[in-house]
């Protein structure tokens, strides 16, 4: 990252954590677009694995790192494997930071959730620690632009934020 930038408490955001060149979007595309390896976008859900289309209806594809040396010998899971590195490498030295500002420890780094949104879909106000999970340090990166909505929004803060490619929000998962 280039700089950083206090938005509201709790709330910061790191400029030019990923490279606006379309490669990770496009490395994830074509290992999901291979109807053969079983990997594929999926409906997004919620809760405790609930679909609530009123509440978030776009798609998702979760990855986290890959440790299985079996499943490592299979080109895909490589290539998954290679772009959840990158995206990780991408947002540590941040996150690191981020920690060190607030005097706080990541001891369990979740998943990956790569989500993709079409005209009109969305995903409704929220807070990420919930009754189904607890979070605390919560991370929302915006590695492309040139869309329509697709923005941060924290009422009780009233911040309304519009992302630009690159930009990785941190913030309290409450």
């Amino acid at each position: 990252w280039t700089t950083k930038e206090k938005i509201a408490p709790g709330i910061v955001v790191y400029k030019n954590v990923f490279k606006n060149d379309g490669v990770i979007q496009n490395r994830l595309e074509k290992v999901l677009s291979d109807i053969n390896n079983g990997h594929k976008w999926a409906e997004a859900l919620v809760g405790y694995g609930q679909s609530i289309p009123d509440y978030r209806d776009c798609v998702d594809f979760k990855i986290g790192e890959i440790t299985d040396p079996y499943a490592l010998q299979h080109p895909d899971y490589r290539a998954l494997q290679d772009i959840w590195k990158d995206s990780y490498l991408a947002q540590i030295d941040a996150v690191n930071d981020y920690c060190a500002m607030y005097n706080s420890k990541m001891d369990y780094w979740e998943v990956m959730n790569f989500i993709k949104y079409g005209p009109g879909q969305h995903f409704k106000e929220h807070a990420d620690h919930g009754f189904s999970y607890y979070c605390t340090v919560s991370l929302v990166g915006y590695p492309n632009d040139g869309y329509t909505g697709g923005g941060l929004y924290f009422p009780k803060l009233g911040v309304n934020i519009q992302p630009e490619a690159g930009d990785l929000y941190v913030f309290p998962s409450t």
